[in-house]
């Protein structure tokens, strides 16, 4: 015989649960001081980006600047190279992407933890072409490295020689249409798959001015391109997982008898969380599982007790209910022998199925408490 739970009530527990545990879920991002918010000091001349920005640095002894509400000269109303607001607070940074004899700047930034090898990522930049620039480039880029980089030289990185030693990558990220657009921000944004070792990157233009494609915006305009850059972010992008196929999740394994989710395994839900959330039109189905030990009655309500707590662990991260089923199956579908710890240990788990809604589809008993 099963009770069920006022509507209203539960749906009121749902909204206090997903305010609650829904930050947990936003992808943290892992660039230190995204924005230029963090200063040493307010900006008094050009070219002293690195000596006013917290975090920040010149990579090659191009002189770039920093814009911010709090000086008078280094402005972000009025200033040499023209007018913008900040995408994000109060400040941004100014480059040369283009200049002449292949004169370049560049901005060093510093992640907050070395990336992980072979997670994906997705980088991200706004830039806005400043109103004085004569022309408009096509492509900027992250040179990511283990460690900062510190070049004496005032024209491009030449980032085919550093990538030589094996601790750098490049991402170059092309604008067919040029990034041109002197009134708004532009967002650059890219999905990049880490190799483990960086934990640095510079940001800028790379090419020599003979490989660089330019657009002219305007022939009576100083023949360069200078932009405006704001809100730099490296995120771990977000899992994607095929429909009807099964996922272990990997890492959930249970003590023995028991079915809660362990602490460092609430990490592991998240990406299925987020994925779910992109996807509002797909449901999921948990399945859990144990090894062979106890009788048949108890492993199939500990089974269920550990996908019902996937389950919940879901619906309390801000999913519908009626997205979501669960069902245990016992012993009955071992995915190692039994008759070892390592065996065993695998054998309790929790499986996971992604598919398009159907009519047979019956969300579990979320609105439902099994008999004791």
């Amino acid at each position: 015989m099963k009770t069920r739970i006022a509507i209203p009530q539960f749906r009121y527990m749902i909204v206090t649960l997903a305010l609650y545990f829904g930050q947990s879920l936003i992808a943290q991002n892992l660039v230190v001081n995204p924005s230029f918010e963090d200063l040493l000091q307010c900006p008094k001349d050009y070219g002293s980006f690195e000596n006013d920005v917290l975090f920040w640095t010149c990579p090659t002894d191009g002189s770039t600047d920093y814009f911010n509400t709090c000086s008078a000269q280094m402005d972000i109303t009025e200033n040499f190279a023209g007018t913008q607001k900040p995408y994000d607070g109060e400040a941004y940074a100014g480059f040369y992407a283009y200049g002449p004899k292949d004169y370049r700047e560049y901005i060093g930034g510093e992640i907050k933890e070395t990336l992980q090898k072979g997670k994906k990522y997705i980088i991200s930049a706004r830039v806005s072409l400043s109103d004085n620039s004569g022309y408009s480039v096509n492509e900027l880029g992250f040179l990511f490295r283990s460690k900062a980089l510190d070049l004496k030289i005032t024209r491009n990185i030449p980032y085919q020689l550093i990538a030589q030693n094996g601790l750098s990558e490049y991402v170059g990220i092309i604008r067919p249409k040029f990034y041109n657009n002197k009134n708004s921000w532009i967002e650059i944004k890219k999905e990049y798959t880490a190799n483990g070792t960086e934990r640095y990157f510079t940001f800028g233009n790379f090419k020599d001015n003979r490989k660089t494609q330019l657009h002219l915006t305007d022939k009576d305009l100083k023949k360069a391109s200078y932009y405006f850059v704001d809100a730099i972010s490296i995120k771990q992008a977000n899992e994607s997982f095929n429909l009807k196929e099964i996922y272990v999740l990997e890492g959930l394994n249970y003590d023995v008898d028991g079915f809660q989710i362990k602490d460092e395994s609430l990490a592991k839900l998240k990406g299925l969380v987020a994925f779910l959330k992109e996807n509002p039109s797909l449901i999921v189905t948990v399945n859990g599982h144990t090894d062979n030990a106890g009788t048949n009655q108890y492993n199939k309500e500990l089974s269920t007790k550990r996908a019902k707590s996937v389950g919940l662990f879901l619906v309390e991260n801000g999913l519908s209910p009626f997205r979501i089923a669960w069902k245990g199956y016992g012993a009955a579908k071992p995915i190692m022998a039994n008759k070892t710890e390592k065996g065993r240990q695998k054998n309790r788990r929790v499986e996971f199925v992604i598919s398009k809604r159907s009519k047979q589809f019956y969300a579990s008993g979320v609105f439902e408490d099994d008999d004791e």
